[in-house]
């Protein structure tokens, strides 16, 4: 397993590390678990992946305003984690390892500026490729998205949303 810290008294810290359990924001998680994120008191927003070729869904959090972390753990217990930046119009660039071996990169647009929602795909190391959704609207988002977008999703908006 891994731990992973994030701390933000005035300036974001983090470090990764690997040991027995991961922490995020203090908050002991196993591998089952996704990390959460509370928007009320940290820079934060729920993260989904959906694998695209499989329907393997992935859940977490990714931290920060502008760049930051993100970690994410799939249902099948596989943890991802790296860094994501945003250019000052929006595009955005990803990169990632995971703890079955594979790493990649992603890219991503913003909606919804005022919440933070992004929408992105991207490409695993082994060529797998995922599509990802981060924001703290995202029920709204895919409440809203089209009856077409909703039938080319390879996951089910409900599944990726529960916990």
């Amino acid at each position: 397993m891994i731990r992973w810290e994030v701390c933000v008294p005035g300036s974001v810290h983090h470090s990764f590390l690997v040991v027995g359990t991961l922490a995020v924001w203090g908050q002991s998680v196993q591998a089952d678990q996704a990390p959460t994120c509370d928007p009320e008191t940290m820079n934060c927003s729920p993260l989904v992946v959906c694998i695209e070729a499989t329907g393997e869904i992935m859940r977490g959090a990714s931290f920060g305003t502008d760049s930051g972390p993100f970690l994410v753990l799939s249902v099948n217990g596989t943890i991802c984690e790296g860094t994501w930046r945003r250019s000052p119009i929006g595009l955005g660039l990803a990169e990632f390892t995971c703890s079955d071996g594979r790493s990649g990169k992603s890219a991503f647009t913003w909606f919804e500026p005022e919440s933070g929602t992004a929408v992105g795909s991207g490409q695993f190391s082994d060529g797998t490729e995922g599509r990802f959704w981060s924001g703290n609207n995202l029920e709204r988002y895919f409440r809203e998205v089209s009856p077409e977008d909703r039938q080319r999703m390879a996951c089910s908006p409900d599944e990726m949303l529960t916990s």
